[in-house]
C-alpha cells in the first residue's frame, strides 16, 4: 500500500492505494496541518486501514509544507517519501525552458495522460488555478495556466464594494438578470470560453485529433458544458506511476 498526498493551494487530497487503480481518498484544506503529529492524526480519524510504516509519495505546490511530509516519513511513514518532480521522470522528454518549474500537479497529469490515454492529450486540470497541459507525439510541449472559479469569484468580492460572493455554477444563459447571475456568466461561462478557446487553438497544432481530458476538483461545474473526457483520479494516478517508475529504477540499479 501506498499513502499518496496532493497538495494544492487550498486543499490537499489524501489517498491510500494498492496498485494505483482505486483510491480510498480524503480532503482537508492545506492550512489545517503544520506538523507530522496533526497530518498523522488527520490519518488515523479517516482511514481504517494500517496507515503506519507505508511509502510516501507527495504532489506539492505548496513548498513551505514539504518538510512537514519527511518528517512525517521518518516518525510514521518507511522513511521513504518521493516528491513528484519533472527533473526526476525521464520516460518524457520536457520540451520547455525551465522542466523544475512545472508545478507537480501538472506533471502528474502529463505522466497518467500518457501512460493511460496515449502520447497525444490535452489535459485540462480545474483547481485553485485551471492549467492546460500539452503532450504532443510523446513530448511535454508546455501549455497554459489561468485563474480558476472560485479565484475569479472571490477577486471580484474582495477587489468590489458591492459585489456577493455567488454559487459556483455556471448560468445556462448568457445575459444575466441579477447580480448572482452576472458574475456566474462572468467568472465561470466566461472562463469555460476562454479555455475551449485556449483548448481549440492548441488542437489546430497537432497532426492528428489529441485526446481532451478534463481532472480536479472543479471540473464538475463544467461537465456539462463542455466537450472531452473527465477523469477525477488522473492525478492520483499520475503520483502512482512517478511512485512505481522510481521504485522500478531503484530496483534495476541494485540487480
Amino acid at each position: 500500500m501506498v499513502l499518496l498526498f496532493d497538495v494544492g493551494n487550498t486543499h490537499t487530497t489524501i489517498a491510500l492505494t494498492r496498485e494505483g487503480k482505486e483510491f480510498e481518498k480524503y480532503r482537508i484544506s492545506t492550512s489545517k496541518y503544520e506538523t507530522e503529529d496533526e497530518l498523522y492524526a488527520f490519518l488515523k480519524s479517516f482511514f481504517k486501514d494500517y496507515v503506519e510504516n507505508l511509502p510516501i509519495v507527495v504532489s506539492s505546490v505548496v513548498p513551505s509544507v514539504n518538510v512537514v511530509f519527511e518528517y512525517f516519513a521518518q516518525k510514521y511513514g518507511n522513511g521513504e517519501v518521493y516528491f513528484v518532480r519533472a527533473q526526476d521522470y525521464d520516460k518524457i522528454i520536457w520540451n520547455v525552458h525551465y522542466p523544475k518549474e512545472i508545478g507537480a500537479d501538472r506533471v502528474c497529469d502529463v505522466i497518467a495522460a500518457k501512460k493511460d490515454y496515449g502520447n497525444n492529450c490535452i489535459v485540462i486540470d480545474y483547481g485553485t488555478a485551471i492549467t492546460i497541459e500539452v503532450l504532443r507525439d510523446g513530448v511535454y510541449e508546455g501549455g497554459a495556466i489561468m485563474p480558476g472559479f472560485a479565484m475569479m469569484v472571490n477577486a471580484l468580492f474582495k477587489g468590489t464594494a458591492k459585489l456577493p460572493l455567488v454559487e459556483l455554477k455556471p448560468y445556462p444563459t448568457f445575459i444575466g438578470k441579477d447580480t448572482e447571475s452576472n458574475i456566474q456568466i462572468g467568472a465561470i461561462n466566461a472562463t469555460v470560453g476562454a479555455v475551449k478557446y485556449v483548448v481549440e487553438n492548441i488542437v489546430k497544432e497537432f497532426k492528428e485529433t489529441p485526446k481532451i481530458i478534463h481532472t480536479g476538483g472543479q471540473s464538475v461545474f463544467v461537465k456539462d458544458i463542455i466537450d472531452g473526457t473527465f477523469d477525477k483520479d488522473l492525478t492520483l494516478r499520475g503520483m502512482y506511476y512517478f511512485y512505481e517508475e522510481k521504485k522500478n529504477t531503484a530496483r534495476k540499479s541494485l540487480d
